[in-house]
């Protein structure tokens, strides 16, 4: 990977070409760090470009290093706690003496994961891909149905709604009506959910971030500024 020196500190860095991009701009993120962003075709000086921003990466890097302290370290091993529904869970980690699958349940705060032989308990790669597994399955189901019930209640009309695993996004709303939902949503409490579902609901009348659309998500949701500060707060928490 390359990288730059910036005030002395060494920065590392990706090129990423898009067909979208109309013009050079700086992405980053915990996850990929610092990604410079080019149209594609375009003949664009990447150094000079970065160096002419190095106030603004060296400022965000902070931060992205501050978020990589705060981040927790999973082990995937019994006696450690992951969030789920707002609440955090104890993981109870054995082997099945009998049985091939792996199956997880939640049994009162305590998430009991029982590993065949599929996989192994100290296998801690298996563990967290069993982990986001069983969150997606269960964001399919309780957020599926959580908003089709809003969608009821509130006069609205969507397409479909799609579970994914955006590193950025709690939501997303398309031009073609379809909602889709980042399965982390599962670690977070109801009323948060309800607040994402009901901010992605309201794109379907208001595809923007105008004043005409948080007074809409403010009609269905009236406490959506606690739940905006509550995200800014504890996203670095919401991980596997």
């Amino acid at each position: 990977m390359p990288n730059i020196t910036l005030n002395q500190q060494k920065i590392n860095y990706s090129v990423q070409k898009s067909l979208r991009a109309r013009y050079a701009r700086l992405k980053i993120s915990p996850k990929d760090g610092l990604q410079i962003i080019i149209p594609a075709g375009a003949e664009v000086d990447i150094e000079e470009f970065i160096r002419k921003n190095t106030s603004w990466i060296l400022k965000h890097h902070r931060r992205i290093e501050e978020i990589k302290e705060e981040t927790p370290q999973r082990g995937y091993v019994s006696g450690e706690k992951i969030p789920f529904m707002g609440e955090q869970r104890l993981l109870n980690i054995e082997a099945k003496t009998r049985g091939k699958l792996t199956t997880i349940m939640l049994d009162h705060d305590a998430l009991q994961i029982r590993v065949g032989t599929d996989g192994s308990i100290n296998d801690s790669d298996f563990i967290r891909d069993a982990l986001e597994n069983w969150y997606r399955h269960k964001a399919k189901t309780y957020i599926g149905k959580r908003v089709a019930e809003l969608a009821s209640q509130h006069g609205f009309e969507y397409e479909k709604v799609t579970i994914k695993g955006q590193s950025t996004r709690w939501g997303s709303c398309s031009t073609k009506r379809n909602l889709n939902f980042n399965w982390k949503l599962m670690m977070t409490p109801p009323a948060a959910i309800d607040y994402v579902i009901i901010h992605e609901l309201c794109h379907l009348r208001e595809m923007n971030h105008s004043k005409k659309f948080w007074k809409l998500v403010a009609r269905y949701c009236p406490d959506y500024k606690t739940w905006v500060k509550w995200f800014k707060l504890n996203s670095t928490n919401l991980i596997l």
